[in-house]
């Protein structure tokens, strides 16, 4: 069965909510009609991320869980003067305020209009307060209508929507909040507390993958807004860099991706100690371009400091996707993550005629 989407727009613009309601007779409600089909498959990149994760818990590291939001302050602490370039690649976080919403004399009149029934006005004004002092959740409001005032769905929507208009009127107001740009912006918070709590003994190794969010310039074949990173940290009074290094390789080499190149990166960002931050590139098996899939190096002892953390802590950080396209020779990470979006199959003339048939025969 199929949806009539010119009529269904139609009516929605006409009257959103009654098309909302009738469109609930184009479905079916009882009957048995589909089964699901053996068309189940698992998603490269969750593939790898599940293969990493064995990895590193062989090699010897515990999974961690960090947090999505980090406070803008914590990136400041972190790297100093570069601070205010590194903040300009994040996405703040913002919020809508809680509207100051009244009912004066015509919003009532309005909403006898809407609902000639409606009488419960002192009830509502009790509402919108409690809504107000955020003792009604946003997702709540239209349910609390509905049991507190004897209103239907679509009424309760309806009188919102068309007659309290400070909710249409609202201005996001941003807050120091961010998405993580850098695991590290947790893992030194993180460490401070094991470290200041003794919720570990030396040395400790941990490990945690998950998403990242970058405002990018642009989104490329490389470069997307979100993306998956595995990242470890070794915290321990008695490591060097070439210790640091070689636990890369021996990562690495248990991958599949044995040659790997170790670049000395000539700008140190501020949160790495100086001359010990290393990018890792691997070259690409369709292209044969060194593709930069990863960061390591020794944690500034300054920035520790800030943490009071007075032990070395090496880290090492890598991009999921990037492994992932080099594995599956993809060259397009927007493809690779969001096939639905970017893949484009192309067929050839003889293709596309043997794919052409009669409808019907004569």
């Amino acid at each position: 069965m199929r949806f009539n989407i010119k009529k269904l727009l139609e009516r929605a613009e006409e009257d959103y909510e009654a098309a909302w309601v009738e469109s609930r007779e184009l479905l079916k409600l009882e009957g048995r009609y589909f089964r699901l089909k053996p068309l189940g498959r698992s998603n490269e990149i969750m593939n790898f991320i599940e293969e990493v994760r064995k990895t590193l818990v062989e090699m010897g590291f515990e999974e961690v869980v960090l947090p999505v939001i980090v406070d803008e302050s914590e990136v400041r602490k972190e790297y100093g003067p570069e601070a205010t370039i590194i903040l300009d690649r994040v996405f703040y976080l913002a919020g809508l305020p809680r509207p100051d919403v009244g009912l004066s004399k015509e919003d009532a009149e309005r909403i006898k209009e809407l609902v000639p029934s409606f009488n419960e006005f002192e009830k509502l004004r009790e509402i919108l307060r409690k809504y107000k002092k955020r003792k009604i959740e946003a997702d709540d409001l239209v349910e609390t209508m509905v049991n507190e005032l004897s209103l239907q769905e679509e009424d309760a929507t309806r009188i919102i929507d068309t007659v309290f208009h400070a909710f249409k009127n609202l201005t996001p107001v941003p807050s120091p909040l961010t998405l993580r740009s850098h695991m590290t912006a947790l893992w030194f918070p993180v460490l401070s507390a094991i470290y200041k709590y003794k919720w570990k003994e030396l040395p400790v190794q941990l490990f945690t993958v998950g998403q990242k969010f970058r405002r990018e310039q642009k989104i490329d074949p490389t470069h997307l807004y979100s993306s998956y990173t595995a990242s470890f940290v070794i915290m321990t009074e008695e490591i060097s860099l070439e210790d640091g290094k070689s636990i890369v390789q021996e990562f690495l080499g248990r991958l599949g991706f044995s040659k790997a190149e170790f670049r000395l990166k000539k700008a140190t960002s501020k949160y790495y100690a100086p001359q010990t931050e290393f990018e890792v590139f691997i070259q690409h098996p369709e292209t044969s371009e060194w593709i930069e899939v990863g960061d390591c190096g020794f944690y500034s002892p300054v920035s520790l400091a800030k943490y009071d953390i007075d032990v070395p802590v090496f880290n090492a950080g890598f991009g999921i996707e990037r492994f992932v396209m080099i594995r599956t020779g993809e060259t397009d990470v927007r493809r690779l993550t969001y096939p639905y979006f970017y893949r484009r199959d192309i067929y050839s003339d003889e293709e596309i005629a043997e794919g052409i048939c009669y409808a019907e025969k004569p």
